[in-house]
């Protein structure tokens, strides 16, 4: 059963049919393992097969679109092309809050051509929010993430969205041929 409203979750919405989390994300904890950009065993292709059992990483777990009130319903990650998530590791010290965001551009140049993700990451940027971009790996590869504040922060002060744009169709490209950094889970992988 999903979450409530009062523990932070936007009224209405759920996962329904989007399982875009269940396939990029990876997970090691001696509940459940799984290799980022590996679909999860329990993935149906619609939702989760052991939804109202499913193990405490993915219950506990809530994408942006869940949680900020700010993002309609074309934001749900399957629709988007972005899985939003909260950061709190990696934060650099030049920024007060202790908390970031990153956006996994599972849709490619698509995504990245949307009004609203390049409205939504420039205003990040613009409020000096930890603002991660991260392009999945292949198969058992974790994605190559990048914090775009320095990279976007004139650009976005100027709120000059080509410019924007245009960096991050190269970041996009340039994936391409990136060395991404094999995945090694430390618990045992059960496929």
């Amino acid at each position: 059963m999903d979450a409530t409203p009062s523990e932070g979750l936007v009224d209405g919405r759920s996962c329904g049919t989007c399982t875009v989390c269940c396939y990029t994300l990876p997970i090691d904890t001696p509940e459940i393992q799984k290799l980022p950009s590996v679909v999860c065993k329990h993935c149906t292709g619609r939702g989760c097969g052991i939804y109202e059992s499913r193990p405490s990483p993915c219950r506990g777990f809530y994408c942006g679109w869940r949680l900020l009130p700010q993002l309609d319903d074309e934001w749900r990650p399957d629709k988007s092309g972005v899985l939003i998530t909260p950061q709190s590791d990696d934060i650099p010290d030049e920024f007060e809050l202790r908390e970031g965001i990153e956006f996994l551009i599972t849709g490619g140049e698509a995504a990245v051509r949307r009004s609203a993700f390049l409205d939504f990451l420039t205003l990040c940027v613009r409020r000096r929010v930890a603002t991660f971009v991260s392009i999945p790996g292949p198969e058992g590869f974790f994605a190559a993430k990048v914090l775009v504040n320095k990279h976007l922060a004139e650009a976005a002060a100027r709120n000059d969205r080509p410019a924007i744009r245009s960096l991050l169709l190269r970041m996009v490209e340039q994936a391409n041929d990136h060395a991404f950094q094999r995945a090694i889970l430390n618990h045992c992988y059960k496929p």
